[in-house]
């Protein structure tokens, strides 16, 4: 390379000082190539996995969440540092150099409790029991009745469609559709999921849910992990600085 670049000098000069910078600013590049980490968290002494932990790299200041699993990927550079943060554990950083990696390919972190016990965050607060489950999905069922009987029993099918109490069959299970859907959603971002991603405790779920319409309840049942969490912080730091 260093011959090429002196018999171009022969020629010119100029020439040589471009292909030279070219080459500058192209070999660091090279040197500092993006590689993707994935990783587990645990705490400390555990099998348990952690989820909603903070994964930051210093060296760019991107970062992502684990998700329920305790599971993380994120892009980095032989040169950068990973911090991890979670409320009520040490914040541990490791060099990227450091990082020890599985046979399978995946690092395993652990975070170790502070002495100050924040208590048991309750991460699902709304759950169906089963008794009121089976009950629910037999109203369910009854309601669409004047469907799938229309060609069985036409007349059952004609008195769920019109009569007073096929209504009330209906109304009723389009509530309990709606909150065996607002179990999904609790199940993966409760008012205590989204303050335990945020650290705010003061943050008003309903509120937040309201401005961050891309947070639906479609969106958040039929996404996981990096996805769902990534678009939820996004959401939560346009939400913070529109109201300061």
């Amino acid at each position: 390379m260093f011959i090429i670049l002196f018999i171009i000098s022969i020629f010119s000069p100029l020439k040589t000082l471009i292909y030279t910078l070219f080459l500058f600013f192209l070999l660091p590049a090279g040197l500092c190539s993006q590689n993707l980490i994935k990783g587990l968290i645990y705490e400390t002494d555990s099998i348990s996995a952690m989820p909603f932990v903070f994964v930051i790299n210093k060296g760019t200041g991107n970062g992502t969440v684990s998700d329920n699993e305790g599971r993380f990927s994120i892009s980095v550079t032989d040169q950068d540092t990973l911090l991890f943060s979670f409320v009520g554990y040490a914040k541990t950083s490791i060099p990227v150099k450091q990082i020890v990696k599985g046979r399978d390919g995946v690092m395993r972190v652990y975070l170790t409790r502070m002495p100050v016990n924040l208590g048991t965050v309750n991460v699902t607060s709304f759950k169906i029991k089963p008794y009121e489950r089976e009950y629910m999905k037999d109203i369910i069922n009854r309601s669409q009745m004047s469907t799938i009987n229309a060609f069985n029993s036409p007349f059952s099918a004609l008195y769920m469609q019109y009569s007073k109490e096929g209504r009330q069959v209906r109304k009723l299970a389009q509530i309990f559709e709606e909150l065996m859907v607002e179990e999904q959603v609790q199940q993966k971002l409760s008012p205590e999921i989204l303050r335990r991603l945020t650290g705010d405790n003061e943050l008003d779920y309903a509120v937040f849910r309201k401005y961050c319409f891309q947070l639906s309840n479609d969106y958040i049942i039929n996404h996981d992990g990096f996805e769902l969490y990534t678009k939820v912080m996004d959401c939560y730091r346009r939400y913070k600085s529109e109201r300061r």
